[in-house]
């Protein structure tokens, strides 16, 4: 059977959102690739063979919200080879063989069985043909089809040489203090063919680091979790030279930071969908003089092609910066009476200084805070938050159809947590009797998630503040009699029960989800001051390989087997 994969796809993919024509009956989907790809000359490795790079073809993952779910049936991908003849050849993967697949001609035909779940797609290699020119090109169209639905073709442009622009590594420094400060000493060099006409560097830091300089010809775009910095040179920068900045750039640790990441790239002007785009980064310049790259040996000029390795175009660099973050609990007070139900919000929030983010590149979101629910005594859950499971008095799991009325529940927060942030669950309680004193309270805890519950967090200094009580309230009237009682006092069953909503702490409603998008990781969060959407470094930065979109769908290890 096949396997899941999750690929970072080359860099220049074509991301189109899904839509649904109001005057058709059928979705369509548009299929995802990349726009462009070039091609090292032959031969491209010591051996004598053509250097490959790799192409993904896929069905986009639906937008959130959308009607039309992820396809489902065979989809039949057809790659057509026609133009290449002579300037490029294109192979399935053998690490990720599909089945089915048939060359006819100047064809490639697979088949995609289509599994629930999982994204269908094709993933290719291809390489120089032997005598193949330089500065040859042609495209390659793929297309597919689906029962009930129509797809949208892509045609990927195919180059034989051109630039390769590598970005070095930075030696800095990882482990920090809030307010230290450090040279980010940029250097980048061309190993390809040609030269390239501009470039454009590219910094993403997250939240907990900025940057101290700016400059004219440099943008900056400050999104909830990471700002992106977007610098353009021009002139030419020829093959087989280095450059390097020639003015001063630091990068500070900000009282908030804790974990953070920097992604630092160069592009050709122009050579890929860079995070500015996605930023909406307006044009026009910066503040302060021109930032200038010291060139080293002749330039000379050639033909702009697309970067032939962009995978090695930029790179990461993880901080670690010593300072704590206060998770403290909010409970809830509730007026009720037996009879009631009423609404408790309940969760947390980060008194900071330090912000928490856990979306890393190529990761799944991890939370970064379970929330331990215990009901009070003489009540039953009758709603829960979607971000939120049943389970036993003792933390074991429940089944599906043990949901509701459970003692205890788990919360899972989001992937980040701002400084300042909130995360909260409304819960809906019918009140089957007041239960007076300490026995009828409920309690609220925030920290790591553990077997039977939450631990402390390694980052929290005051966990005296880490459980919150909730507490019933029956004072301003006795409890209605219930329904048949032989004291003759009126049954209330006639009418509905009156419902309550109180909360003494988050304003957000994690029951419907709310703004978990905007912050980039499973569970719901409260207003954190933020509505940027989330980049993709970890979740949180856009510059991850070459700044192309992760698209995932399965894969088969080979044929014949489980």
């Amino acid at each position: 059977m096949r396997k899941r994969i999750s690929l970072l796809a080359v860099a220049g993919s074509v991301a189109l959102g899904l839509t649904t024509p109001a005057a058709a009956a059928d979705p369509v989907f548009p299929l995802v690739g990349p726009s462009a790809v070039g091609l090292r000359l032959h031969p491209g490795t010591p051996a004598g063979v053509a250097k490959e790079s790799r192409l993904v073809f896929t069905l986009p993952e639906p937008a959130a919200g959308d009607a039309a779910q992820l396809p489902r049936g065979e989809v039949t991908f057809t790659v057509d080879l026609g133009k290449l003849a002579g300037i490029a050849d294109v192979r399935e993967n053998p690490a990720v063989t599909h089945p089915e697949c048939v060359r006819a001609a100047t064809t490639l035909v697979c088949k995609d069985p289509g599994t629930a779940g999982a994204r269908p797609g094709i993933d290719l290699l291809i390489g120089a043909a032997k005598g193949s020119a330089d500065g040859a090109a042609a495209d390659l169209a793929v297309s597919a089809t689906l029962q009930g639905a129509t797809i949208r073709p892509v045609t990927t442009k195919v180059s034989v040489g051109g630039p390769d622009l590598v970005m070095e590594k930075l030696p800095l420094k990882a482990d920090l203090v809030p307010g230290q400060k450090q040279p980010v000493a940029l250097a980048f060099a061309n190993t390809g063919n040609r030269a390239a006409h501009g470039v454009v560097l590219e910094l993403a830091a997250t939240r907990g680091m900025e940057f101290v300089e700016s400059y004219d010809n440099c943008v900056t775009r400050a999104g909830g979790r990471t700002a992106v910095t977007v610098c353009s040179f021009e002139g030419d920068f020829a093959p087989g030279e280095a450059w390097e900045l020639a003015d001063p750039l630091t990068i500070r640790a900000t009282e908030r930071a804790y974990e953070d990441q920097l992604g630092y790239g160069i592009y050709e002007t122009g050579s890929r969908p860079d995070a500015a785009s996605a930023l909406s980064v307006p044009p026009g310049k910066g503040t302060g003089r021109t930032l200038a790259v010291k060139k080293h040996g002749a330039v000379t000029s050639g033909k702009t092609a697309t970067d032939l390795e962009p995978g090695d175009n930029r790179r990461e660099f993880a901080f670690r910066t010593a300072n704590t973050a206060d998770f403290v609990a909010t409970g809830a007070t509730v007026p009720a009476k037996a009879g009631q139900t009423v609404t408790a919000e309940l969760g947390f929030r980060n008194q900071g200084p330090a912000w928490i983010n856990r979306a890393r590149v190529g990761e799944a979101p991890v939370a970064v805070a379970r929330t331990d629910v215990r009901v009070p005594a003489g009540t039953s859950v009758t709603k829960k938050p979607e971000a939120c499971r049943a389970v036993n008095a003792d933390g074991g799991e429940r089944t599906a159809q043990q949901q509701l009325g459970a003692p205890r529940y788990f919360c899972e927060s989001a992937a980040t947590v701002l400084e300042n942030g909130k995360e909260g669950y409304a819960f809906e309680l019918r009140v089957d009797k007041v239960v007076e004193g300490a026995a009828g309270k409920g309690s609220v805890s925030v920290g790591e998630a553990g077997p039977q519950g939450v631990t402390p967090h390694r980052f929290d200094p005051r966990t005296g503040n880490n459980t919150a009580e909730i507490v019933l309230d029956a004072k301003g009237g006795a409890s209605p009699a219930p329904s048949g009682s032989p004291s003759g006092s009126p049954s209330p069953s006639g009418s509905p029960s009156p419902s309550t909503s109180v909360s003494a702490g988050p304003s957000h409603n994690a029951s419907t989800g709310g703004a978990a998008g905007a912050q980039g990781g499973s569970g719901p969060l409260a207003s954190t001051g933020s509505s940027a959407a989330p980049l993709a470094l970890g979740a949180a930065m856009l510059m991850a390989a070459g700044g192309a979109l992760y698209v995932g769908f399965r894969r088969r290890a080979g044929r014949g087997r489980a």
